[in-house]
């Protein structure tokens, strides 16, 4: 299946006039899952798993769905985003009560030390929600993104600008995108939108 053209045709989208990024009016919860049930995904990875709610949705909605969840679940040195003190065991736990029903693999493990253990092209998408800084992020694209078979979908999280936070997700995003000659980008509206791309 060509994925472009499919999600062209699903949105009722004309790629070559549409803007940058192209923003879709869909919530990520809501549609992604159906999707990549549509596209025949069968196996995916998310980077940065949390509490599981996103890893459940997923699997809901894709029947089937191989999905291997990698998160440090720790708080580091240079980590300056939520301030949360259940990342250790509360947050672990819920995780692996949400997707044990599910063909879920959960890794405690650094997203640079996990991403070694898949072979390249191996996975028809990975959603990356670690850390959101300008330069974990790009590092977790590159990396990322070459696990990703050829008509699969790169995607991700919180695509906005937080002062708070320092996100530098847009940033990160944008110049990937503009460095390789990526378009379209696409965005799921949320209050923290998420972003796609589909690898060629």
């Amino acid at each position: 299946m060509d994925t472009l053209n499919y999600i062209a045709k699903k949105y009722n989208l004309d790629l070559k006039k549409a803007p940058f990024p192209i923003r879709l009016p869909f919530s990520r919860w809501r549609e992604m899952p159906p999707l990549f049930k549509d596209l025949g995904f069968k196996k995916g990875a998310e980077v940065g798993v949390y509490r599981g709610r996103f890893t459940e949705a997923l699997c809901a909605g894709v029947p089937g769905l191989e999905l291997t969840g990698i998160d440090a679940w720790k708080i580091y040195d240079s980590y300056n985003e939520y301030a949360v003190d259940d990342l250790e065991n509360e947050a672990f736990e819920e995780a692996k009560a949400r997707t044990k029903k599910y063909n879920v693999k959960l890794i405690k493990a650094w997203s640079m030390d996990a991403v070694k253990d898949f072979a390249d092209e191996s996975l028809d998408f990975v959603f990356i929600d670690a850390n959101h800084d300008f330069e974990h992020v790009v590092e977790d694209i590159a990396a990322w993104s070459k696990k990703v078979r050829k008509g699969g979908i790169v995607c991700g999280h919180d695509y906005v600008k937080s002062q708070k936070y320092k996100f530098g997700v847009v940033d990160a995003v944008n110049g990937w995108c503009s460095a390789y000659n990526i378009k379209p980008l696409f965005l799921w509206k949320d209050s923290c939108p998420s972003w796609m791309y589909v690898k060629e």
